[in-house]
C-alpha cells in the first residue's frame, strides 16, 4: 500500500506470513508468499523478517549519480555511452520523452539520501562529455536531477550481479528476497520476475 511503512513479517507455523506494516493506524495483512524488492531500504527490510539470518544479509551502499540538461537543442539522435566507470555505466548521453538532451549519470557513495544536484559539478561533466563531444558549448549544462542506487558494493570494489535469494539461501519458505536491483533493473524486470518465480516454486 502507497506510504504505508513495512515493520515486521513474520513466519506462519503452517506456511506464510503475518505481516505488519505501520503508518496512520497501522494493519496486520497474511500472505503465503513474500517477495521483497525495496530498493535502498531492501537490507532494512529483511532484518525485519524474524528469522532471517543477518549473515545472509549482502551489505549496502547508496551510490549517488547526478544529470546535468543541455540548454538548447539536442546534439545527437542516438544514444551515446563512452567506456564505463569502475562500478556503473558512467556518464552517457540520451534523449528525455521531450527531446532534450540529457547527461549522466556520475557515481558518487553518500551516506544519505541526498538528491540535490550541485551546479558546480558542471565543470567536471563538461571535461568528461567534451572526451566524446568537443564542441560542446561553453556553459551550456544545467542541473537536472539525482537519483541514487542500492549497490552492493564500495567504492574500488568489484560490482556483483543483482543477488535474489530463496529458500535454499535463507531457508524461509515460501520467501524471496532482492538486493542490489539497480540499473538496468528495469530493463531486466520480465527477467527478473520469471527468476522470482521460479524460486518460489523450486527454492
Amino acid at each position: 500500500v502507497l506510504s504505508t511503512p513495512f515493520e515486521r513479517a513474520e513466519p506462519l507455523p503452517g506456511g506464510g506470513f503475518t505481516i505488519t506494516a505501520g503508518g496512520e493506524g497501522g494493519a496486520t495483512l497474511t500472505t503465503g508468499l513474500l517477495v521483497t524488492a525495496p530498493g535502498l531500504g531492501a537490507q532494512e527490510v529483511a532484518a525485519r523478517i524474524e528469522g532471517y539470518p543477518a549473515d545472509h544479509i549482502p551489505p549496502g551502499h547508496f551510490g549517488k549519480g547526478v544529470y546535468f540538461r543541455l540548454t538548447g537543442k539536442a546534439p545527437f539522435e542516438r544514444l551515446i555511452y563512452p567506456p564505463p566507470i569502475p562500478g556503473a555505466l558512467g556518464t552517457h548521453y540520451r534523449k528525455d520523452l521531450g527531446g532534450q538532451a540529457v547527461f549522466g549519470p556520475d557515481l558518487v557513495y553518500v551516506e544519505t539520501e541526498d538528491y540535490s544536484v550541485d551546479p558546480a559539478k558542471a565543470a567536471e561533466f563538461e571535461h568528461y562529455i567534451r572526451r566524446f563531444w568537443p564542441g560542446l558549448p561553453e556553459g551550456a549544462l544545467t542541473p537536472d536531477y539525482a537519483g541514487i542506487r542500492p549497490k552492493l558494493h564500495g567504492k574500488g570494489e568489484i560490482q556483483p550481479d543483482f543477488q535474489l535469494r530463496g529458500r535454499d539461501d535463507h531457508g524461509i519458505d515460501g520467501l524471496v528476497a532482492l538486493f542490489g536491483i539497480e540499473s538496468p533493473g528495469l530493463t531486466s524486470s520480465l527477467a527478473l520476475g520469471e527468476a522470482v518465480a521460479d524460486l518460489v516454486m523450486h527454492g
